[in-house]
């Protein structure tokens, strides 16, 4: 399998050379205050090939086996909700979202754009992952002592979230399928990030003290995969 193709991205913030995989390729996060040469950089990419290809290969299978079915329904266990998606068609070249109390998401226009309708509810989902995530996340950094900055919501491949040098956590939106409980086992490890960069021993030492079940979460993580829908991966 060939490498794909990457791009690089220089950042104020990075401290050191960063990788994320996507369908668009790889993005190298290049630290912008150092020096770092593109024979460097490709010898990182190189050390770095297997880890590379094995995400690279998921990315390329979810696209080329997954047949994308829109939901009717949306289950977020980590908050116990249940959303009805209504379709309604009209002659119009665009497609609009919109929700009501009944806890309902609408989308009107031209809903046989597939691609356009999967766009509005991904984009709704971020939204709604930022409303719901963030109280528990300032709730359980306030419970342990602990603090961190901005807090931003993505659709991520691969994390269910991460922490930078500057404690602002990144958490991915998927997390609203999980249970309740890996949601805070998620929430718990990049808050002890916050104290700990690094999976040390002092790190899982720290998260094995705010989760007494933290490795049978962990080990539950590696497939919560599985509780996410076909549309939203």
């Amino acid at each position: 399998m060939t490498m794909p193709p990457y791009t690089l991205r220089y950042s104020q913030k990075a401290k050191y050379l960063q990788l994320r995989v996507s369908t668009g390729g790889v993005e190298v996060v290049v630290p912008h205050a150092k020096r770092v040469s593109q024979t460097v950089i490709e010898q990182f990419l190189q050390q770095k090939k297997a880890w590379i290809l094995r995400h690279w290969q998921r990315v390329a299978q979810v696209q080329e086996t997954q047949v994308v079915q829109l939901p009717e329904r949306i289950v977020f266990r980590a908050m116990e909700q249940t959303w009805n998606v209504i379709y309604l068609g009209m002659d119009v070249p665009h497609v609009r979202c919109t929700t009501n109390l009944s806890r309902q998401i609408i989308l009107l226009g031209n809903i046989a754009n597939q691609t356009h309708c999967l766009k509005l509810l991904r984009q709704w989902l971020k939204k709604i992952a930022k409303q719901h995530l963030e109280k528990p996340l300032r709730q359980l950094a306030l419970e342990h002592g602990l603090s961190f900055g901005e807090l931003k919501v993505r659709h991520t491949i691969t994390r269910w979230g991460s922490c930078g040098s500057n404690k602002n956590i990144s958490l991915c939106c998927k997390l609203l399928f999980l249970p309740p409980h890996l949601v805070r086992h998620v929430l718990l490890h990049e808050l002890c990030h916050t104290k700990v960069m690094s999976h040390g021993v002092r790190f899982w030492k720290l998260l094995r003290k705010l989760d007494p079940d933290c490795d049978l979460n962990r080990s539950q993580l590696k497939k919560a995969g599985d509780y996410v829908p076909g549309w939203a991966k």
